[in-house]
């Protein structure tokens, strides 16, 4: 092996089609910060974050850039030396397209394509001419991961069955046919290969080399740290599929409004290491948006600075935390606090969490998962929004207001749920007063207050679509807490029982896990009702049986 001389691509993929798409403003910003760190390359996550000329209902109410936007992105990126690359999907991931009777006949089941389809390969040429038309770099990623159920719907019924590596590689064929007519080399994200491989299926890995087209990159994502040993051989298994592999860590901002940045420092070190030994030349690094966005590109610039210089060789203890303050105006230790939303205790945590996230939802009434808080939490959150109150953020003020804003609101929420069904079972009726007089009306006016920030914050850094699912988010609460208030005040005037504070304690059965494992789960269902919010069903027709 030659010898390894550091990396030839640093990149950041930012996601803009899962409910957060950020302005041309804030990625004009965000381009000048990573050419700042010494990135080389910015990928958009556009999955449908883009207007498709001649299909007016792609993208629809979802937000997303004209052409004319994202040539001037791309304009400002050559500028600055930053190459702009688009990130699309050609396979899974598109379900939302669903919703509008015109595509359904596209998909094989409820979010992916429907393999060997002529209608498919049109509506894909069509991406690739609309990005070729906008963006000048000639490398485009293009999905494919995830589809784990391909090949199992309407193709099964129409084809019979093909195995799924077979249709990966199949259809992998005829999208590469399409890019090259627009001069693109893509890359693939890898799972869908490397998923169900062992070590020593040497005779898989050599079929999947034979057939995929020359030119394709294998990115293998990996966003959890791995044993010893582990990844080094994922990455050999990679590189014997593949001659060129890109290894993709993660910024974790996707749990809710607060990052993990210090987990996500932790495993770009263990990752950058594998990668110097095992010459892996492009390392990139993903900010996703699930469930909906909330927390801001900008809560992990201490993750992505921390990238960059050690992607020059430094160890995380020597990084310049000077220069970051230089290029960002903000201490680097400072802007780490916005972790701590989610340790309020300043614990040296092993990995990732979403305390702030299960704080908030877990229910008054039917909540069981804030048995697991800790009683001291109110405190600790007090102290937490007067630090970020303090800090001088500068560019980056109404952010950590935002997030002081937060820690007021988790101040009074985080264990009221205990409080209540604790003085309910002894029949306090004075702590029952109290929570219904003092608690609840703080509480609901610390909300409006942090929601009239969030506004503000998201409207400065995102397009306004996908703020309406945060006015659900966070609205609900503020109608449920007044309900819960209500029939409180109504079981003190006539005595009569509060049905859903009669039922039995529960621990949730997860009860095994560690503290911060368990906090990892972010979902609506158990933290706020056990109960069916909607049940989504695929458009796809099926045959009767």
């Amino acid at each position: 092996m030659r010898a390894y001389k550091g990396f030839s691509e640093l990149s950041v993929l930012v996601e803009c089609s899962t409910g957060s798409t950020p302005t041309v403003a804030t990625l004009k910003r965000y381009i000048d910060l990573l050419k700042a760190f010494g990135y080389s390359h910015l990928y958009l996550g556009l999955t449908d974050a883009y207007k498709l000329e001649g299909e007016p209902y792609f993208n629809f109410g979802r937000g997303g850039y004209s052409t004319e936007q994202l040539r001037e992105i791309d304009e400002y990126a050559d500028k600055r030396g930053i190459e702009l690359r688009a990130g699309v999907q050609v396979l899974g991931h598109m379900g939302f397209m669903q919703q509008h009777d015109c595509y359904v006949d596209l998909f094989d089941n409820d979010a992916i394509f429907m393999v060997g389809k002529k209608e498919v390969y049109e509506f894909i040429d069509k991406i690739f001419a609309t990005i070729s038309s906008s963006i000048r770099s000639r490398v485009i990623h293009i999905g494919m991961d995830e589809t784990f159920n391909l090949g199992l719907g309407r193709y099964l019924e129409e084809n019979g069955y093909t195995d799924r590596r077979t249709l990966l590689l199949q259809h992998l064929q005829q999208v590469v046919q399409i890019a090259e007519k627009y001069s693109y080399s893509c890359e693939i994200w890898s799972d869908m290969f490397f998923h169900e491989m062992e070590e020593s299926d040497m005779q898989s890995v050599e079929v999947v080399r034979k057939k995929i087209p020359k030119g394709v990159k294998l990115a293998h994502w990996r966003y959890h740290k791995r044993e010893n040993g582990v990844l080094e051989q994922e990455i050999a298994m990679h590189k014997a599929m593949c001659d060129e592999v890109i290894l993709a860590g993660c910024a974790w901002k996707s749990m809710g409004l607060a990052p993990n940045n210090k987990y996500s420092i932790e495993l770009a070190e263990q990752q950058m290491q594998v990668c110097r030994q095992a010459g892996v030349e492009h390392y990139m690094v993903t900010l996703w948006s699930n469930a909906g966005g909330h927390c801001s590109i900008y809560s992990v610039l201490p993750t992505l600075f921390a990238i960059a210089e050690m992607a020059t060789g430094k160890k995380m203890e020597n990084i310049n935390k000077d220069k970051f303050k230089e290029i960002v105006g903000v201490e680097f230790d400072e802007f780490m606090l916005l972790d701590n939303l989610n340790n309020p205790f300043y614990k040296e945590l092993d990995g990732k969490n979403a305390r702030c996230q299960w704080g908030l939802l877990s229910d008054i009434f039917l909540g069981s998962h804030d048995l697991y808080l800790s009683l001291e939490s109110n405190d600790a959150y007090q102290a937490l929004a007067r630090r970020y109150a303090e800090v001088k953020a500068g560019d980056y003020q109404l952010l950590f207001k935002c997030f002081s804003l937060y820690a007021s609101v988790l101040s009074i929420k985080m264990n009221l749920g205990v409080k209540v069904r604790t003085a309910y079972k002894a029949k306090d009726k004075e702590k029952l007063r109290t929570y219904v007089s003092h608690d609840i009306p703080k509480l609901i006016e610390n909300m409006r207050e942090f929601i009239r920030h969030f506004e503000a914050y998201w409207l400065t850094e995102n397009m306004p679509f996908g703020l309406e699912v945060h006015h659900l988010f966070y609205g609900g609460q503020l109608q449920r807490w007044s309900y819960i208030a209500k029939r409180i005040r109504k079981h003190l005037e006539d005595a009569l029982p509060i049905e859903e504070m009669e039922r039995e304690e529960l621990l949730p059965e997860e009860n095994s896990q560690t503290d911060e494992d368990r906090f990892c789960d972010v979902g609506y269902h158990g933290l706020v009702s056990r109960c069916e919010m909607f049940e989504y069903q695929s458009r796809v027709p099926h045959k009767s049986y």
